[in-house]
C-alpha cells in the first residue's frame, strides 16, 4: 500500500527546508540503500523478519522517524534525502539525528501539535499510526492523544506497554525499539526529549547512586563505550529492550558491566 502512494505523497522538498514525514514509520538509514527492512511496520514485531534479518539492521538503520515528525533536509540523491531530525538529539550533529529516507516518505512541513499517546490509532487517510506519532487537530479522536502525566510512575507504566513486543535495531515506534528508542519514545510521550542513543543519553543525564535511584532513571551498561539502557521500575527490577533475538521485558537490575545511573526526571533534556 506504501508503495502504491508513494507518488501521490512526494512533494518538492529544496535542501535547508524542513519537511513532514508522511509515512506511519520512516526508516532512516547510513547511507542510501544500506541496508532492507520491510516498509510495512506490521510485518517488523513477527516471526516474518527473521532474527538474522534484524541483525543485519545493527550499524546500517540508526533510527527511525514517525509520521507527522518535523525534519530538516541536509542533501538530497535520486530517490534519497538526507534529514536531520531536531526532536532526536545526536552529537552526530547539532541539528538533530541525521540519515538517510525515502524521497517520497517526506512532504511539505505541515503543523502535527497533538502526540499520539495511545498504542496505535488510525487516521483518516487510513494509515496506522502508533504511539508517539505527531498528528494535527482533529485528525484522530482526542482520546488517542491524551496529554501523559509526568511522573515516575507514569514513566514506567507507559513502558510496560510495551512488554513482549520484538526488539528492533534502530527501532522508535510501536512496531519495534531498540534499548535506547524506547527509553527515548516514552519520555518524549510525557514531554521529556533527551537524546536519541544510549552513549549520548549517559553522558547528558544527571548522575544519580545506584543505591538512590528511583522509577524512570536509566541505567547504563558496557565497556569502553556505552551501548545499552534500561529504566528502573522499581523493587529491584528494570525494563528493557536487550537485543535482536528478543523481546522488551522486565529483569532484575544487573550490575555486571554497568557504567552508572542517570536521571532526566524533572527536565526537560535536550
Amino acid at each position: 500500500m506504501l508503495t502504491t502512494l508513494a507518488a501521490a505523497l512526494v512533494l518538492a522538498v529544496a535542501p535547508s527546508q524542513a519537511a513532514t514525514v508522511r509515512v506511519p514509520v520512516a526508516n532512516v538509514w547510513e547511507a542510501p540503500n544500506a541496508g532492507h527492512l520491510p516498509l510495512d511496520p506490521h510485518v517488523w514485531p513477527t516471526p516474518a523478519l527473521t532474527v538474522t534479518q534484524r541483525r543485519a539492521l545493527v550499524g546500517h538503520m540508526p533510527t527511525q522517524v514517525l509520521y507527522g515528525e518535523r525534519v530538516l533536509v541536509l542533501a538530497r540523491r535520486p530517490g534519497w534525502t538526507k534529514i536531520a531530525v531536531p526532536d532526536q538529539p545526536s552529537p552526530l550533529d547539532p541539528r538533530g539525528y541525521p540519515g538517510w529516507v525515502r524521497s517520497w516518505q517526506l512532504g511539505r512541513a505541515f503543523a502535527a501539535p497533538l502526540v499520539v499517546t495511545a498504542r496505535t490509532v488510525k487516521l483518516p487517510n487510513g494509515f496506522e499510526v502508533g504511539f508517539g506519532t505527531q498528528v494535527p487537530r482533529g485528525a484522530v479522536p482526542a482520546s488517542a492523544t491524551q496529554a501523559l502525566p509526568r511522573t515516575r510512575a507514569d514513566l514506567v507504566r507507559s513502558a510496560e506497554r510495551f512488554l513482549g513486543l520484538h526488539y528492533l535495531w534502530g527501532g522508535l515506534s510501536a512496531w519495534g525499539y531498540d534499548c535506547s528508542g524506547l527509553t527515548w519514545a516514552i519520555y518524549r510521550a510525557h514531554g521529556i526529549t533527551i537524546p536519541r542513543d544510549a552513549d549520548a543519553q549517559f553522558a547528558s543525564g544527571t548522575p544519580v547512586p545506584l543505591a538512590k535511584m528511583q522509577p524512570g532513571d536509566l541505567l547504563f551498561y558496557e565497556h569502553p563505550v556505552v551501548g545499552h539502557v534500561a529504566m528502573y521500575i522499581g523493587g529491584g527490577k528494570m525494563i528493557e529492550a536487550p537485543n535482536s533475538a528478543s523481546e522488551v521485558r522486565i529483569v532484575p537490575v544487573r550490575t555486571n558491566d554497568f557504567r552508572g545511573v542517570r536521571t532526566f526526571f524533572g527536565a526537560r533534556a535536550r
